[in-house]
């Protein structure tokens, strides 16, 4: 079987459903050496790109470059499958296996832009019906697509995600000890509530002897999420940008406490990954953190500052809920190995 990946990730900035491409197609590559693997010309991640073996097509770039150059360049090639892993993929083609991550677009379209959320209300539902078959990384998300959407729950395969390459491997020497940081990851987006973050962690009793560390791409919504910049400079809180895979890894191993409060989620990457570098975790009482991360972390209320406040006062200084037995048991259900598998052999299988 000929397959080509839709590569288009990897000229975009990385966030979660970036990252999930990243990882899951090393993965796929090692496991099924003959996928190919397609890309526009304005690759961010060149290393990456050299990795899988990526080729660049076509002149355009963005969504006329997936709407437009890929399937022409698939239909010279006999309309193989394409798989396309980061929530789009080319509607006037008939041979495609796509990963939709969530529906915030849907749930939430004050989050993005009126342009956005329309493009994404119009193709998402579209592809998904045409998809041969579907992947997505949680069963809410999936009980989502199937009530929204009307489609059979076998035509979704849920894939989980998992821990990145970079931040599995192992130290050649002994990690940082753990500080008395207070670590949040994810864009400054609303969805990502950091707003809250910052007026709980300047209400909570840790102000002073914690250290609030917020990492992520700053861009326009940042003005128009509330950040307090006067508490920014005010309080021990640091906004830090662009992180290595390694300075993130740091960041992980010295944070004792991580705190992962959004609005909503398909998945949550930085709380698995917190799991993995022993921090005690605060989520939002959300419906999928309860699914994936029930037992391993302690929840509250997102839209209540006081709670979060509270859960702040509450877990300083003590070690992570989770016992390392359940803790191996959930590292070995969320990786991309194993997301791969289910990835080619859903693909065969509707071959």
């Amino acid at each position: 079987m000929k397959l080509f990946i839709n590569a288009r990730f990897l000229s975009q900035p990385i966030s979660g459903v970036q990252r999930y491409g990243i990882e899951c197609s090393l993965q796929i590559k090692r496991l099924y050496p003959s996928a190919i693997f397609l890309t526009p010309c304005n690759v961010l991640h060149k290393e990456m790109a050299k990795q899988i073996g990526a080729i660049i097509i076509g002149k355009n770039t963005g969504h006329l470059w997936e709407q437009i150059d890929l399937p022409l360049y698939l239909a010279a090639h006999k309309s193989p499958p394409l798989l396309s892993l980061a929530n789009t993929a080319p509607l006037f083609y008939n041979n495609n296996f796509v990963t939709i991550h969530d529906l915030a677009f849907l749930h939430h379209p004050e989050w993005n832009s009126k342009t956005f959320s329309a493009f994404y209300n119009f193709l998402i539902p579209r592809i998904a019906k045409k998809s041969k078959h579907i992947f997505t990384v949680s069963n809410i998300i999936k009980q989502e697509l199937v009530k929204h959407y009307k489609l059979p729950a076998s035509k979704i395969s849920v894939t989980y995600n998992g821990i990145g390459a970079q931040l599995l491997a192992e130290d050649t020497s002994a990690p940082p000890v753990k500080q008395k940081i207070i670590l949040a990851v994810g864009t400054f987006s609303i969805r990502k509530n950091h707003q809250n973050l910052v007026k709980a962690y300047t209400l909570s009793n840790l102000k002073n002897d914690y250290q609030l560390i917020i990492i992520g791409d700053k861009h326009k919504v940042f003005a128009e999420s509330g950040i307090d910049e006067h508490a920014l400079q005010q309080y021990n809180i640091k906004i830090m940008q662009r992180l290595t895979d390694a300075e993130l890894k740091q960041m992980y191993q010295r944070a004792e406490i991580l705190v992962s409060i959004s609005g909503y989620e398909g998945f949550g990457i930085p709380v698995l990954e917190g799991i993995f570098f022993n921090c005690n975790i605060i989520c939002s009482d959300i419906p999928v953190y309860r699914e994936l991360f029930a037992g391993a972390v302690n929840f509250c209320d997102p839209g209540s500052i006081t709670d979060i406040a509270d859960s702040l006062n509450q877990i300083a200084g003590k070690p992570g809920i989770i016992d390392s037995e359940n803790r191996n048991l959930l590292l070995q259900k969320y990786n991309y190995e194993r997301a791969a598998h289910i990835i080619l052999g859903s693909i065969i299988e509707n071959t």
